[in-house]
């Protein structure tokens, strides 16, 4: 139960003393040792990673620790956003964050979890396939981002273990109960020391502008302990986190911080409350000056590719039609969202969505799991703009 905190001044020095501070890493000779950052996507070329992904800096510096300590294997491993109409997949957030350079320069392999092979498991009568590499390693170091999020209000040590499961099992997370299954992910995958890189936090994360410097680092073996603490670095009760409270109870412990001993800095004095909800919408209703459309934010239901995809399409439609007045428009997305009875045209995009408002007499289904980009954009400038 002790977690280190340090400000962080980029030094390789610093690292290792806050590794120190938690009890540090074992002798990890002979051993094979992954690292799993937070490489959730591959962005524009003409934006920063900062805060999206775990900084090269991080990954750096904890390869030359581990190979000091005695292991001569390490390899990343990560299973990032896809997206095939963005051509989003795990080689290009490799490229887009500077972490395919820096393993080419490093000699280390990078493996894409989304490829498998995969070991099933059972939960809640879903079946869950998890990576085998995470599952085979004989050392597991967790290299998450500090980010607040949409859908589970942090995205830190637990959440970033989402990425080892297949494309398929991310799926039937958002579908079955996300911070549910989120909860239960770390009973199955062993993690035996984690970092929380917070040279910067991410805003209303998983992705996007809302970018803070921070400069701290984050620290220990234990991940529910650790998670609370960075969750209150964010401004955040850990126990109003679902996902949090879900481990707790399956492994009989406790959110209450003051069972946790912090080594290092105060969180007092580092904390930087940071928003998670987000309207982007809404948000992005009122940016392009669009009336007689309404949208609510998707909710967990709804997964990274397929929101990704979305907010592109209606984002280069909304800006295309800048100013317009439409009437009666509701727009889907995810299975939360139900439209209204008086709405005249009800835009159902992806699975989801179509089935929770299939009965609708005005819907017009764009299906696909995740729909397709270009389809939904079409679909609109046909139904609201060509028929007009």
């Amino acid at each position: 139960m002790t977690v280190g905190l340090v400000r962080y001044d980029g030094q390789e020095a610093t690292l290792r003393r806050l590794v120190d501070l938690c009890g540090g890493l074992r002798n990890l000779t002979g051993c094979k040792v992954l690292l799993k950052p937070n490489v959730v996507i591959g962005g524009r070329r003409s934006q920063p990673p900062h805060g999206l992904v775990t900084t090269t800096r991080v990954v750096e510096q904890m390869i030359n620790l581990v190979r000091d300590l005695g292991s001569k294997e390490v390899i990343i491993a990560e299973g990032g956003a896809v997206q095939e109409d963005l051509s989003l997949n795990t080689p290009r957030a490799y490229k887009w964050s500077g972490i395919a350079d820096l393993a080419e320069r490093m000699q280390i392999p990078l493996v894409d979890l989304n490829d498998g092979p995969f070991v099933t498991y059972t939960y809640e009568g879903v079946k869950i396939e998890i990576a085998r590499p995470i599952l085979e390693a004989d050392y597991v170091i967790n290299l998450p981002v500090l980010k607040t999020h949409q859908l589970t209000k942090i995205s830190l040590g637990i959440k970033n273990l989402k990425g080892v499961l297949s494309p398929k099992s991310k799926k039937d997370f958002h579908r079955h109960g996300l911070e549910k299954f989120i909860g239960w992910l770390p009973t199955k995958v062993r993690v035996d020391f984690t970092v929380i890189d917070g040279t910067y936090a991410l805003q209303k994360g998983p992705v996007g502008n809302d970018v803070h410097s921070m400069n701290v680092l984050v620290a220990g073996k234990d991940l529910l302990a650790l998670d609370a603490v960075g969750a209150s670095l964010l401004g955040i009760n850990p126990n109003d986190v679902e996902h949090l409270q879900v481990y707790a109870g399956l492994t009989g412990r406790t959110l209450d911080l003051a069972s946790v001993q912090v080594k290092g800095e105060r969180i007092e004095e580092l904390r930087k409350p940071l928003e998670w909800q987000s309207k982007w919408p809404q948000e992005l209703l009122d940016l392009y000056k669009i009336s007689g459309v309404h949208m609510e934010t998707p909710g967990n239901s709804n997964c990274s590719g397929c929101g990704m995809g979305i907010f592109v399409a209606l984002n280069r439609f909304f800006r295309e039609n800048a100013g317009a007045t439409f009437d009666g428009v509701e727009i889907c997305a995810g299975r939360e969202p139900v439209a209204s009875p008086q709405a005249k045209k009800v835009f159902c995009l992806g699975k989801c969505a179509c089935e929770t408002n299939a009965d609708h007499p005005n819907a017009i289904k764009i299906r696909g799991c995740p729909p397709s980009v270009e389809r939904i954009y079409l679909r609109l400038k046909e139904e609201l703009v060509e028929r007009n």
